[in-house]
C-alpha cells in the first residue's frame, strides 16, 4: 500500500503537473509501448525498454529550448514516432514478434499475392482496434499538454544531459578511433526504437544484402565439381542435415554426462550412431560452418572461394535444396549464413529478432519441416539450423524445460550459486535440444522413406567445465576440449542403400575434424568425384585420423587441441610458418 502511495504521489506531481515531463511520457508512450509488450509476452528482453527509456529524453530537447512551443513541438514529433512505430506495433500484434532487418528481407521477396494471404489470414477487428486505440489515446494525451517555461541555461544543461544519457558510449569509442564499434553501439540502442527503427534497419538491410549478394555471386561462379557421381537409390530420397548451437556433447547424456540431459534420444538409443571424438574446426558459429559446409579447412581456409560448398554439390546432384533456420537471418554477424541459405531453392527463416538474448525457441522449425518432408521432390536435402543452446541459455527453452534447478548432479564441485544457475540453464537448453531432435527424427521416420539424418553442432562451449572452472563460453586465444567437443550422430532408415557397408561396424572412437564433413556426406550419399578424399570421411574404411589444429589460421599459430592424439603431421609446421600457401 505505501508503495501505491508513492508511486500514485510521484505520478501526480511529476507526469501530471510537470508539463515536461508529461510529453516525456508521450514520446515514452508512442516510442517503448510495443518494447513493453514484447517483453511482457516474452519476445524480448528488457533492454528495449531500458532503450526507450533514455532515447526519449533527446525529444525534450526541442521543447527545453522553446518551451513556450511544447505543444506544436510535441504535435511533431509524435506524429513523426507514431506513425513509424506502426509497422512495427502491428507487426506484434499478429506475430508478436519485434520488427526487424531480417524481417525487411522476407518481406522485401516476398510476392503480392503471399502479402495479400498473410493481410486475409491475420488482419483481424481486434487487431484494427488496437490500431485505433494506438492513435486515439495519444492525441487525447496530447490535448493535455500545456506550454511551459525554461531558462535558456538550464535548457543547455538538460541537453547535454539528455545527449550524455544516449551517446556516452558510443563518443567514448569514436575517441578511440573505434569507429565500427561506435556504430555498432548506436545501432544497438536506436535500432528498436522508433523512429529510427525503420531507417536504421532499412540501411542495415541494404548494407548486408548487398555483402551476401556479393558473397552469394563469388561462390555461385564457382566451377562445380568434375566427374560427380551418385549411386542408385532404392527410392525418393530425404537427407536431413540438423546443424546446432554452442551444444557441447560433454554436456549430453548420450556421451556419458552424469545429468540425464538426453532422455528422448536415449529412447531411439540403438537406431543412432554415436560418434564421440568428432571436434568443431573453429569455436564460432560462422568461422566453424565456413569450413564445415564447404571443402575449406584450418590449412585451406578460403578453399570456400574456389571450390562448391556441400549445398553446391547436392544440388549439383540433382538434389532440391532447403534451408531452414531458425538462426537470426540478416545481422552483420550472420551474412555468410544467409548466403548459405541463399544458395538453396527454399527458405524458412524463422528468427527475425534484433537481439540474441530474446525468445525463439527451436520448435519453430517443426511445422516448416514437416510441410518440407511432404514435398513431391523425389530428391530432398532438408538443412536445418537450430538456435540450439546458444547463449543466453535460458532463453533457450520453456518454461517446462525448467528441470534442473540446483547442484545436485553437477560433476563439477563447489561452483557458487551464480555459476551453479548457468550450468543448470545450459543443462536445460540441452534437454529441451534433445526434445527438438527427437521430434525432428520422429516426423522423418513417419514418413518411411529412405532416408538418412546427420546431427552435429557448430561448436561446443565451456561451462565452467575446465579446471578451474572459472570460464565460461569461448576463446580461440585460450582453446579448451569443451569448446570444440560436439556432438555427432546418424540416424538412418532401415533400408538406407548403404548402411551395412559403412555404418554397421564402424569406428565411432574416430579422431575427426569436422571441417571434412562434405566428404562424409558425399560417402554416406554415395557421391564421388575428382578430388575426393576417402581418408577424410569418417565413415570409409580408409579413413586417416585427423589432428585437431585450433586457431585463428590467418594468424598462422594453429596448434593442438589440448587434450586431444596428435598424429604425425608435417604440414603443420610448414602452415605455422608460411611455406604452405593457402588456397
Amino acid at each position: 500500500m505505501l508503495l501505491a502511495k508513492i508511486l500514485t504521489h510521484l505520478f501526480k506531481e511529476v507526469f501530471v503537473k510537470h508539463p515536461f515531463w508529461r510529453a516525456y511520457g508521450l514520446f515514452l508512450l508512442l516510442g517503448g509501448f510495443t518494447q513493453f509488450l514484447l517483453w511482457l509476452f516474452g519476445a524480448a528482453s528488457p533492454e528495449g525498454i531500458k532503450d526507450a527509456v533514455f532515447v526519449s529524453t533527446l525529444w525534450l530537447i526541442p521543447l527545453w529550448w522553446q518551451p513556450h512551443r511544447l505543444r506544436q513541438w510535441s504535435a511533431v514529433i509524435a506524429l513523426l514516432i507514431g506513425v513509424l512505430a506502426l509497422p512495427g506495433f502491428a507487426y506484434f500484434l499478429v506475430y508478436r514478434q519485434e520488427f526487424t532487418q531480417s524481417l525487411m528481407m522476407i518481406l522485401f521477396e516476398s510476392n503480392q499475392s503471399e502479402s495479400q494471404e498473410y493481410l486475409r489470414n491475420y488482419f483481424t477487428w481486434w487487431i484494427l482496434l488496437a490500431i485505433l486505440a494506438f492513435i486515439i489515446i495519444p492525441v487525447l494525451y496530447w490535448r493535455t499538454l500545456k506550454p511551459a517555461q525554461l531558462s535558456k541555461p538550464r535548457a543547455a544543461i538538460y541537453s547535454l544531459l539528455a545527449l550524455a544519457l544516449v551517446f556516452t558510449s558510443p563518443v567514448k569509442y569514436m575517441a578511440r578511433d573505434q569507429w565500427a564499434t561506435a556504430s555498432k553501439s548506436i545501432d544497438r540502442h536506436l535500432g528498436g526504437i522508433p523512429p529510427f527503427q525503420l531507417a536504421l534497419g532499412y540501411l542495415n538491410y541494404e548494407r548486408q544484402l548487398e555483402e551476401v549478394n556479393r558473397t552469394l555471386l563469388t561462390m555461385n561462379q564457382v566451377p562445380s565439381l568434375s566427374q560427380l557421381t551418385e549411386q542408385a537409390k532404392p527410392g525418393p530420397t530425404t537427407v536431413v542435415l540438423v546443424i546446432g548451437e554452442s551444444t557441447s556433447r560433454l554436456h549430453m547424456s548420450l556421451y556419458g554426462y552424469s545429468r540425464d540431459t538426453n532422455p528422448e534420444l536415449s529412447k531411439i538409443r540403438q537406431e543412432l550412431t554415436l560418434f564421440d571424438n568428432v571436434y568443431a574446426p573453429r569455436p564460432y558459429t560462422i568461422e566453424s560452418l565456413q569450413q564445415v559446409l564447404t571443402f575449406a579447412d584450418q590449412q585451406h581456409p578460403d578453399a570456400y572461394k574456389t571450390q562448391p560448398s556441400l549445398v553446391a554439390m547436392m544440388k549439383q546432384a540433382g538434389y532440391h535444396v532447403t534451408w531452414i533456420t531458425n538462426q537470426q537471418t540478416l545481422t552483420g554477424r550472420n551474412t555468410m549464413l544467409t548466403t548459405f541459405a541463399k544458395q538453396a531453392d527454399k527458405q524458412y527463416f524463422l528468427n527475425n529478432e534484433r537481439r540474441q538474448n530474446a525468445y525463439s525457441f527451436d520448435e519453430k522449425v517443426l511445422p516448416p519441416f514437416a510441410e518440407t518432408l511432404s514435398d513431391p521432390h523425389p530428391k530432398k536435402l532438408i538443412i536445418v539450423h537450430l538456435l540450439g543452446t546458444h547463449m543466453k541459455y535460458s532463453y533457450r527453452y520453456p518454461e517446462n524445460f525448467d528441470v534442473f534447478k540446483t547442484a545436485e548432479g553437477l560433476p563439477v564441485k563447489g561452483l557458487d550459486e551464480a555459476k551453479s544457475a548457468l550450468v543448470n540453464s545450459y543443462d536445460n537448453a540441452i534437454r529441451y535440444n534433445d526434445w527438438v531432435m527427437s521430434q525432428l527424427i520422429a516426423a522423418l521416420k513417419a514418413k518411411q522413406q529412405h532416408s538418412l539424418l546427420v546431427y552435429f553442432s557448430d561448436h561446443g562451449e565451456d561451462v565452467y567445465d575446465t579446471p578451474p572452472h572459472n570460464f565460461q563460453g569461448r576463446n580461440e586465444a585460450a582453446p579448451t576440449l569443451p569448446m570444440y567437443s560436439i556432438p555427432f550422430m546418424v540416424w538412418h532408415s532401415a533400408n538406407w542403400f548403404n548402411a551395412q557397408t559403412l555404418l554397421a561396424n564402424v569406428d565411432t572412437h574416430r579422431q575427426y575434424d569436422n571441417a571434412d564433413l562434405i566428404y562424409t556426406l558425399a560417402d554416406l550419399m554415395g557421391l564421388s568425384f575428382d578430388g575426393f578424399q576417402p581418408g577424410e570421411s569418417l565413415v570409409n574404411a580408409r579413413f586417416t585420423p585427423d589432428n585437431i589444429l585450433v586457431g585463428d589460421p590467418y594468424l598462422r599459430k594453429l596448434q593442438m587441441l589440448p587434450g586431444t592424439t596428435r598424429f604425425p603431421d608435417n604440414e603443420l609446421a610448414a602452415w605455422n610458418t608460411g611455406s604452405v600457401k593457402a588456397d
